[in-house]
């Protein structure tokens, strides 16, 4: 049977970190970069597609978990992207990874960037659905210079940036 967040028990395990009790599953195989998920906004670890979840899980460790405040995870929701990314390195550190993949889905998405700029060293690769960086591609932000540096013309660096991680 394929493992995914449907067929792995349904019982949450628990870390403390930071004063935050972070529910996650891990479940997928037992090597490779985790793949850690950062779920839309309300979303909780139950709201991944299962049939994609357990696609991934036969190659590799696949990480979901709850955002702090939401769902099984204590303390009080983050108002802002940028805390809500402190509280996701917060979690993988926690986790004791030192390099990650990243699956980031809407707000998510969000995240993810800002963890790449806030956290460098800990992300290998990250894939953005649905998403877009927190308000908006600005010319002048630090988001639209660094999708400018992959090369080529500027079309297909922005094309490269935010597809092919």
């Amino acid at each position: 049977m394929s493992m995914s967040n449907i067929t792995i028990p349904t019982k949450s395990t628990f870390i403390e970190a930071d004063g935050t009790r972070f529910s996650y599953r891990k479940f997928g195989a037992e090597t490779g970069t985790p793949v850690v998920f950062l779920v839309h906004f309300r979303g909780t670890m139950e709201n991944w597609d299962p049939n994609m979840l357990a696609s991934i899980a036969k190659e590799r460790p696949v990480i979901l978990f709850d955002n702090k405040g939401v769902g099984e995870t204590n303390g009080q929701a983050p108002e802002t992207i940028s805390e809500m990314t402190q509280d996701t390195a917060t979690f993988i550190k926690a986790l004791n990874l030192n390099k990650v993949d990243l699956l980031g889905f809407s707000i998510g998405g969000m995240v993810a960037q800002e963890l790449a700029l806030q956290e460098g060293d800990l992300i290998r690769r990250i894939i953005i659905a649905g998403s877009s960086p927190e308000a908006g591609i600005n010319p002048d932000s630090v988001i639209f210079e660094r999708m400018n540096r992959q090369g080529g013309d500027e079309d297909n660096a922005i094309d490269d940036f935010m597809f092919f991680f």
